[in-house]
């Protein structure tokens, strides 16, 4: 099956894309979220799950 021109630009430009997933902000978003939670002044707190060890990922990405 011959591959059409607008799948062709698809492709170049999902190829081209920089942005980050959340899962790949890693460590980082992670602390950006728990400096969030720690700000809040509600009486019921939320805490977040330790990451999981597959997902650990240097904190400068």
């Amino acid at each position: 099956m011959t591959e059409k021109r607008w799948m062709k630009s698809v492709k170049t430009e999902a190829k081209a894309n920089t942005t980050k997933m959340p899962w790949e902000r890693g460590l980082r978003r992670q602390a950006m979220i728990a400096r969030r939670l720690e700000a809040d002044d509600r009486r019921t707190k939320v805490t977040l799950p330790p990451m999981p060890d597959f997902l650990s990922l240097d904190a400068t990405a």
